[in-house]
């Protein structure tokens, strides 16, 4: 049984996260949602054939979509600008001083939610079409 509209609907429930983090100028937390929209985005397109939805590394994720489906170039570009948002956008141990938060802006939050955008457009598209 496929979960498509499971993924889709959480996809964009973490969209919405994302923006209200944005809004509270919680940009490293944004970003970090961003990214797991991308995930949950690239898995409601997985789900489809049943496909192996483990891992939240969306560069691997997308290997496995293209087996079936092209990949735009704005969907791959997208992939990898957030991809390491998984851990740089909460990982401590890896900054030389002060925390995460301290590392992103208002502009990395906006092109984290803008690529997120984009890789749901893909995933909606293919959802609608197979």
């Amino acid at each position: 049984m496929s979960r498509n509209k499971d993924w889709l609907n959480y996809s964009e429930e973490l969209i919405d996260i994302a923006e209200l983090l944005l809004n509270k100028g919680r940009f490293s937390w944004s970003c970090f949602t961003s990214q797991q929209a991308s995930t949950a985005a690239l898995k409601a397109i997985l789900s489809i054939n049943n496909d192996s939805t483990f891992g939240d590394n969306l560069i691997a994720l997308l290997r496995i979509v293209k087996e079936t489906y092209t990949i735009p170039e704005d969907v791959k570009v997208a992939c990898h600008y957030v991809n390491d948002f998984f851990t740089k956008s909460r990982d401590l141990e890896n900054k030389p001083e002060g925390t995460p938060p301290s590392y992103f802006n208002l502009s990395d939050a906006q092109k984290a939610k803008a690529s997120a955008l984009t890789i749901l457009r893909f995933a909606h598209h293919n959802s609608y079409n197979s």
